[in-house]
C-alpha cells in the first residue's frame, strides 16, 4: 500500500504541475476572425480543348447546360433531373458534350419557395456546383459553402415542369485555387 500511495502522490504532482505558458504579446490582435475564401486566381488558366459543339450552341436547348470558365466554354447534355424535399430542392446532372469522362452536377435549394406553381423569376444563393472527372481527381471544380454561388430560375412552368435558368459563382479547383464560373445556363424538365 505504501508503494501505491507513492505512485498516486507522484502522479498527482505531475498532473498538477505548472507548465510554462507562452504569450503572444506585441501582435496585432484586431484581426478579423471570419474565414474568407481566397479570391479568384490571376494569371492561372486551365487549358480545356476547344469543343466545336459548345461553340456552335447558340441557345439553351431542352436538356442542356453550359458555362464559361476563363476563356473556355463547357457544355453538355443533361441525363437526370429530380425534385426532392417537398419540391424545395432540385438537382440535375449530365456529361460534357466533348468529354464523356467529365460532367456537371448542380443542386439548387429554394430558400422560401417550392416548385408547385409557375415561377417567373427566382434567385437563390444556396447552390451546390460540382464539375467532375472520372479519370483524374474526383472533381475539377467544386463550390464551397463559404464562397458565393447562385442560381436564377428565369422561368419555371409547373404544367410542363420545364425550368430555364442561369448560374454563376466561384468554385475551388482540385489544386485548391478558385476560378470564376460564369454565364452558366440550363434548361431542364424537372420530374
Amino acid at each position: 500500500m505504501k508503494n501505491l500511495w507513492g505512485f498516486f502522490a507522484v502522479g498527482f504532482l505531475i498532473i498538477s504541475g505548472c507548465k510554462k505558458e507562452y504569450s503572444f504579446e506585441g501582435a496585432n490582435t484586431n484581426n478579423d476572425t471570419i474565414v474568407r475564401p481566397p479570391g479568384p486566381p490571376t494569371g492561372i488558366s486551365y487549358n480545356f480543348p476547344v469543343c466545336a459543339y459548345c461553340n456552335s450552341l447558340t441557345t439553351t436547348e431542352l436538356w442542356t447546360w453550359s458555362f464559361k470558365m476563363e476563356n473556355a466554354l463547357l457544355c453538355g447534355k443533361l441525363d437526370t433531373a429530380i425534385v426532392i424535399n417537398n419540391r424545395t430542392v432540385f438537382t440535375f446532372f449530365g456529361p460534357s458534350a466533348c468529354s464523356i469522362d467529365t460532367g456537371m452536377v448542380i443542386t439548387v435549394y429554394l430558400e422560401n419557395d417550392t416548385l408547385n406553381r409557375d415561377i417567373p423569376y427566382l434567385i437563390t444563393n444556396k447552390v451546390s456546383f460540382f464539375y467532375y472527372d472520372h479519370v483524374g481527381p474526383s472533381y475539377i471544380f467544386i463550390s464551397q459553402a463559404y464562397s458565393p454561388f447562385s442560381a436564377t430560375i428565369e422561368n419555371y412552368n409547373h404544367q410542363t415542369r420545364i425550368a430555364t435558368g442561369t448560374f454563376t459563382g466561384f468554385a475551388r479547383r482540385s489544386d485548391g485555387r478558385y476560378v470564376s464560373i460564369n454565364s452558366g445556363k440550363f434548361k431542364v424538365r424537372l420530374l
